[in-house]
């Protein structure tokens, strides 16, 4: 009898692994294993069951609890012990809920209700754009690796193939049952034609009789006008192929928003922080502050105190579900000084012994009410 090998071993973590690095390692071997990606390989559905199998009862705090206590020896109705005795039985729940209804009709499982061909698994991947180019739009060139279907064949597997006599070309059989309910129709994937509807007399050489081959390909994609940081594109059938006869999946572009370091977003509005001196925050001054195109002059007023936010309308970014832009917000930060030579001490004592109250009083607020209204 054959050794069977440890749950932890299988998915590559440590006992110690918390759920979502359990997770996180299942969902990329499974992808890895998928026996839609490893047709030539006559043992992807064993690993892909046994992947499953170990995170079945992992993911399970009862079930992982017992299986650390007792192995892989479980006694029947020991506390926690593997969900419904059968560490096989919420396998195809696990599969669907990590790649939707995807099952393998009755490879694993045995007949099931008749759901006809599963489409194909997404795709994800990230692209990069500057916080200009997120404001305006841009194009970006993106390249996808996809199991797609053979050119050659058209995803038979052959060059010369005739249709399956077991299911007649359907690629399922559909198998009767009387119980105790009456009738059970289920449908099932022809282990003659394995689904596809035909039957290989010459295997093709450019997939070697998978019917798929795994491509790179580049494509252009549009990035929209106000897109935040995390926001998710989708793109229609560029996923991974379905079985035969259903879609493929979609191709799903995360756009990371990199920072920019004169203009920090704040949702639709942007925060900039202008630096002036203490003498012309004093006295006041106009300057010119970076806005998304080019720059927008600001008058300093006079007596202009810390943490003093002037507002440009208009002037932030699109709004990606309405009409219009939000606002730029001008922070205000005095500088002090920190080196002062001889002349300069003097000159300040100078001001500070004919100052009194009155010359800083009317500031507007305390430092912190001025910046409450900077960030929402």
């Amino acid at each position: 009898m054959a050794t069977r090998r440890d749950y932890y071993e299988i998915l590559g973590v440590s006992r110690g692994a918390s759920e979502a690095e359990i997770k996180k390692a299942y969902r990329r071997l499974a992808r890895d294993h998928h026996p839609d990606v490893n047709h030539h390989d006559p043992d992807a559905e064993e690993r892909f069951k046994e992947l499953t199998e170990a995170y079945e009862v992992l993911s399970n705090p009862e079930s992982r609890r017992a299986y650390d206590t007792y192995g892989h020896q479980v006694p029947r109705g020991a506390a926690g012990g593997y969900p419904g005795g059968d560490p096989f039985g919420g396998f195809q729940d696990i599969f669907e809920a990590f790649f939707g209804d995807r099952g393998f009709g009755g490879s694993f499982f045995g007949p099931t209700a008749s759901r006809g061909p599963s489409r194909g698994a997404d795709i994800e991947v990230e692209v990069e754009v500057a916080l200009r180019e997120a404001a305006f739009g841009v194009d970006r060139q993106v390249m996808v690796q996809a199991v797609k279907n053979c050119s050659v064949c058209d995803g038979v597997g052959g060059t010369e193939s005739h249709t399956c006599r077991t299911c007649g070309g359907a690629g399922a059989v559909r198998t009767v049952r009387e119980s105790f309910l009456g009738q059970m129709v289920s449908t099932q994937t022809c282990s003659t034609c394995g689904g596809r509807g035909r039957v290989v007399e010459v295997t093709c050489e450019n997939c070697r009789g998978s019917g798929r081959v795994l491509e790179v390909e580049e494509r252009r994609l549009r990035v929209p006008p106000g897109i935040e940081d995390g926001m998710r594109l989708r793109v229609p059938g560029a996923g991974h192929a379905g079985e035969p006869g259903a879609p493929p999946g979609d191709l799903y572009v995360t756009v990371r928003v990199q920072e920019d370091p004169e203009l920090m977003r704040d949702g639709e509005d942007l925060v900039h922080r202008m630096r002036v001196s203490f003498v012309e925050a004093a006295l006041g001054t106009e300057a010119e502050v970076p806005t998304l195109e080019e720059t927008a002059p600001v008058r300093i007023a006079p007596g202009t105190q810390p943490g003093t936010t002037l507002r440009l309308k208009g002037e932030g970014m699109p709004r990606i579900r309405g009409r219009g832009r939000g606002d730029l917000k001008v922070v205000v930060d005095v500088m002090v000084p920190t080196r002062l030579t001889g002349e300069q001490r003097e000159l300040l004592e100078r001001f500070e012994a004919v100052s009194g109250e009155e010359t800083y009083n009317g500031s507007g607020g305390s430092f912190f009410d001025r910046l409450r209204g900077v960030f929402r």
